[in-house]
């Protein structure tokens, strides 16, 4: 194994890289979404001449074009909060696209909802723009389809991105995409892991900080019910005494609240 050191600057060199504009890479070698081939050439465009980020940080057009790479179907239906340069692209491979982000227009150059608005290759036709902080907006939707894709990159402390996960995953249709951003948070990666063993979703890949998984077949977990023992995150980490303890071979290292109580 390589030294801490060496593994940090190797890792580091891969970030900057992957996120570097498609420009810096030869034609031929350039990823390209495979619904619109030209979108991924006009958002480097379009982040040459407004630059690669805005206020709200932005993920590498190389990340948005692999997610779109692993999207089932022609026709996609799709979810995002927070938005930029995900919802240029969704723009252009989505019949339609719900956006639910913060209206920050007033801040003018590092607006958010500025940078997708103003951009030549955003097709404002297909999106749904719901303003307002999603703590408040996700609870009061009504008006959710089955999801081929739906994008959690909203507010980022705890527990927002727990809550955004509870009133998408419902809605999230066999086959489908649920991307989580940001895992690198350490609240954001705990969503992550447990989305990573539950029964609804498989793991497909981990793209930098970015989580993908994919819908499977399982029965959707009531979300007005408990059934928290059904949960294989919890089930693998409970009590050897307990009957709900999954003897899959997956076995975690009990929570020790010895003392606590």
């Amino acid at each position: 194994m390589l030294p801490l050191f060496v593994q940090k600057t190797h890792n580091r060199l891969r970030r900057r890289l992957w996120g570097s504009p498609l420009s810096a890479m030869p034609a031929p070698l350039q990823p390209t979404a495979k619904r619109d081939r030209m979108v991924a050439a006009e958002i480097a465009s379009h982040e040459k001449s407004a630059g690669a980020a805005h206020g709200a940080g932005s993920l590498p057009l190389r990340t948005l074009i692999r997610i779109e790479n692993l999207l089932n179907g022609s026709s996609v239906v799709s979810a995002e909060t927070g938005c930029g340069k995900s919802t240029i692209l969704l723009s252009r491979i989505a019949t339609r696209h719900k956006v639910f982000c913060l209206d920050d227009r007033d801040r003018n150059d590092a607006s958010s909802v500025a940078y997708f608005m103003n951009c030549p290759a955003t097709r404002l036709e297909t999106i749904e723009t719901v303003f307002g902080p999603t703590q408040l907006t996700l609870p009061s939707y009504e008006r959710h389809a089955p999801y081929d894709l739906v994008l959690i990159d909203g507010p980022h402390g705890f527990p927002f991105p727990e809550l955004e996960y509870y009133y998408f995953y419902p809605h999230v249709k066999a086959g489908g995409l649920l991307v989580v951003d940001d895992v690198n948070i350490p609240t954001i990666g705990r969503l992550a892991d447990f989305i990573s063993e539950d029964r609804m979703f498989e793991t497909v890949e981990f793209i930098g900080a970015t989580a993908v998984f994919r819908r499977t077949d399982a029965p959707v977990f009531d979300p007005v019910g408990d059934g928290w023992w059904l949960q294989d995150y919890n089930r693998r980490r409970a009590d050897f005494a307990r009957e709900i303890f999954l003897r899959d071979g997956k076995r975690r290292a009990p929570i020790n609240f010895e003392g606590r109580y």
